[in-house]
């Protein structure tokens, strides 16, 4: 990737410009069912590959993929809203290839397990729409985000990698403590500016 391509995916003005991850990240997280190489491994925020943030947040590894922008903000041929929804759709059907039908999570749960603790947390988080899917034989979630308003500047859309029972009823556990899942472009714009 380009010095010129990562500032303007990756760069200040992306934030109120949008961003969609690069070509070559797309294509790894596609290729990957969504879980690409190194991510397992992550214990604080960073990169998995040159062109794929993560943010750790506790149990949650977060996978930040598009970010809308100001609703003001023009033409931007990094992250146009029409490309985004396209790409939303290649990774559930890449996760649907890895695990099965993905059914959505009740956002307004309020069960006493680790369930109802993650929907709260996405809740907290500004969530409007959470797919999930269950990689078994790793007994990982996998959950397709959408949060945040378009109106507002704030939609996004990530994937987070979180325990088996956050998502899945038959390994749910008593409540989980602490889960926070917030996060936004600027923390993606900062870990850039790290590099």
């Amino acid at each position: 990737m380009t010095n010129d391509a990562a500032a303007a995916v990756f760069g200040p003005e992306s934030l109120t410009r949008g961003a969609l991850l690069p070509a070559t990240g797309r294509d790894l997280m596609i290729s990957s069912c969504a879980l690409p190489p190194g991510i397992l491994d992550a214990t604080a925020d960073g990169w998995v590959s040159p062109e794929i943030p993560i943010l750790v947040r506790g149990q949650a590894r977060i996978l930040p993929l598009a970010w809308w922008g100001a609703p003001d903000r023009g033409y931007n041929p990094y992250a146009e809203p029409s490309d985004i929804t396209r790409f939303s759709r290649r990774v559930l059907d890449s996760c649907m290839y890895a695990a099965g039908p993905w059914m959505s999570i009740d956002l307004s749960s309020d069960a006493g397990d680790s369930m109802g603790s993650y929907a709260a947390a996405l809740r907290a988080s500004g969530v409007t729409q959470a797919d999930r899917f269950v990689y078994v034989q790793d007994h990982l979630g996998v959950v397709v985000v959408r949060a945040g308003d378009e109106t507002a500047g704030t939609r996004s859309l990530a994937v987070h990698v979180v325990p088996e029972g956050w998502v899945f009823e038959p390994a749910a556990r008593g409540p989980a403590a602490g889960i926070d899942v917030r996060w936004s472009w600027a923390d993606v714009i900062d870990l850039h500016r790290s590099r």
